[in-house]
């Protein structure tokens, strides 16, 4: 009996860690180098029971037909791939992680950063939640401290954020029902200004750190606070990333 406990807990501990696929490590497309981080958070260590966040959605989808991508002609992958999911997904690995899967980058390559998980927003700070997140705001991931963790990293960063109904998921006094539409909208045009270096009107010039290098998708917008979630080969899932999913070519490959 002790036996089939510890092996449990060993599988656990597995199932948790960060999942590493190295692919054509160490080649390029034309001198280009791909690399890919996916974060997918459905379980929160302090919010595992009095707060219904929903069954955890399968991140991994997402990890799986991206890691089956090629570039160009001669058909490279990403040269590294990286998955960190639920627990695992603390604030702490979730930033060293940004440093540790982009290491090497240089002005010529291309690094995939995914975020599926819930987001918030306090006065004029907007957040992504990692799984250990708390009552404070220092706990979470703002926007400022994902750009400058990307801020960085040299070449082209592809940031796609699955955060949908923003800061009404979290119980900080607002209904998720009255989560209004013009919040939704104004979370998504700030994580744009920020990463095309426009805030408050102004532009600001960063070292590393212009429009050119940043290519963003983000999911919540205004008009999507009722469709959430949907049905996915017997998942539920963001309607967001079920579009990504099938525009990846989720159907080709599996």
């Amino acid at each position: 009996f002790i036996l089939i406990i510890l092996i449990a807990v060993f599988n656990l501990i597995l199932s948790s860690r960060v999942s590493t696929i190295p692919v054509n490590e160490g080649r390029s497309q034309n001198g280009v180098t791909y690399r890919f981080l996916c974060v997918g958070v459905g379980e929160y260590i302090r919010y595992r029971s009095g707060v219904d966040f929903g069954e955890a959605p399968p991140y991994d989808l997402i990890y799986r037909v991206l890691s089956k991508w090629k570039f160009g002609p001669e058909k490279f992958g990403f040269s590294k791939i990286d998955y960190m999911s639920d627990f695992e997904a603390t604030k702490n690995n979730i930033l060293q992680g940004i440093a540790s899967t982009f290491s090497g980058a240089d002005d010529d390559d291309v690094s995939y950063f995914y975020f599926g998980g819930h987001g918030g927003k306090y006065g004029s700070i907007y957040y992504i939640c990692p799984t250990d997140m708390t009552s404070s705001l220092d706990s979470k991931i703002s926007v400022n401290e994902l750009e400058e963790a990307l801020g960085v990293i040299p070449g082209t960063k592809v940031v796609i954020i699955d955060s949908c109904n923003s800061g009404g998921f979290i119980g900080k006094g607002e209904d998720k029902d009255e989560f209004s539409d013009k919040a939704l909208k104004a979370f998504n045009e700030d994580i744009i200004k920020i990463f095309s270096s426009e805030q408050n009107g102004e532009n600001r010039e960063r070292d590393l750190f212009t429009a050119d290098c940043y290519k963003v998708l983000t999911s919540c917008s205004y008009d999507q606070i009722s469709e959430t979630f949907c049905s996915f080969e017997g998942n539920t899932i963001g309607v967001f990333t079920v579009a990504l999913l099938e525009g990846c070519g989720y159907y080709d490959y599996f």
